[in-house]
């Protein structure tokens, strides 16, 4: 008798993929507005969606109100298990379709900011051309934020900082790259092909929150060695420390990646030593999931790129 009413109760329960993947768009974004333009829906087309799974399951997944949209206990519970199951699943599809001949679908990387300001625009140029049925999404943040994007399978893979990682996470393609000081062309310095970091004590810094992995490395270095760095401007962008040093806001300390082919003007950069500031990186995978066809792609591309940039 329990067992005919387990299977009565199993096959009652009748909900397809695109109930759970709007669900999953809910969460993710906390808005039916954003989750219907994710999915290429209408907001009430989403609604419903959600409306016949809560049936279904008998229980509320979200709070609702008129400004956002929260996740209940058992939401959170339902969506943590089934976005990995949408992800396998599109892993799946991916594979078959490579195995047609083609790549399509989105690719998701997370990339620490140093990354995105110059390796990764020219990675995902040389890709776009290779396969333009891809969807390519950047995520530019600090080394906690990449760790959590992979951890969490939001992200295909990431790019950043490899201490500290979880255990779910795996490091490839580890490479050590220096940093060095960026100075304006008109500094007292300028003409020094090297530097070290006491004789930078006394300038004023332009630099990443200290939230950054890079920020807090140099400020550790510097209190080993007994120095007390001046923060006084700090930037969220790579780029914008260029323009500060340029016009003579402060110096900065920036990674080999993030530095240009050729100096924006009115910047020089040099070698910093005394002591040497190294970090390392490398491309962060979740070991319990296989890349897809898409994600291969991109890294065969980027891996050379990546590689160069950081032996600058």
């Amino acid at each position: 008798m329990m067992a005919r009413a387990r299977h009565a109760s199993t096959r009652a329960f009748d909900v397809g993929i695109k109930h759970i993947r709007a669900v999953n768009s809910v969460a993710t974004y906390g808005s039916f507005t954003a989750a219907a333009a994710d999915l290429g829906m209408t907001q009430s087309a989403v609604s419903r969606l959600v409306l016949q799974l809560e049936k279904q399951l008998g229980v509320s997944l979200f709070l609702r109100s008129t400004r956002n949209v929260v996740l209940t206990a058992p939401g959170r519970e339902f969506t943590t298990s089934t976005r990995r199951f949408i992800d396998d699943l599109n892993i799946q599809v991916a594979n078959a379709r490579a195995l047609g001949g083609q790549i399509r679908g989105r690719l998701i990387i997370s990339c620490q900011l140093s990354i995105t300001h110059h390796v990764v625009p020219e990675a995902v140029l040389k890709y776009r051309k290779a396969h333009p049925g891809v969807e390519v999404h950047i995520r530019e943040g600090l080394g906690s934020e990449v760790h959590e994007d992979v951890r969490s399978g939001l992200a295909d893979f990431g790019v950043g900082n490899v201490a500290a990682l979880n255990q779910e996470i795996v490091a490839d393609e580890v490479v050590q790259e220096s940093c060095f000081a960026v100075l304006s062309s008109t500094h007292r310095f300028r003409g020094k092909s090297v530097l070290s970091l006491r004789e930078l004590k006394d300038d004023e810094f332009v630099s990443l929150p200290t939230g950054a992995g890079l920020r807090r490395q140099i400020d550790g270095v510097a209190a080993a060695a007994g120095i007390t760095l001046k923060h006084t401007t700090v930037v969220e962008q790579f780029g914008t420390i260029f323009d500060f040093v340029a016009a003579d806001v402060g110096v900065a300390i920036v990674p080999a990646s993030a530095l240009p082919r050729r100096n924006p003007r009115g910047v020089v950069v040099k070698k910093l030593m005394s002591p040497p500031l190294v970090r390392r990186i490398g491309i962060l995978r979740l070991k319990s999931r296989a890349l897809t066809p898409a994600a291969n792609g991109f890294l065969e591309i980027f891996r050379p790129l990546f590689l160069s940039a950081s032996r600058r």
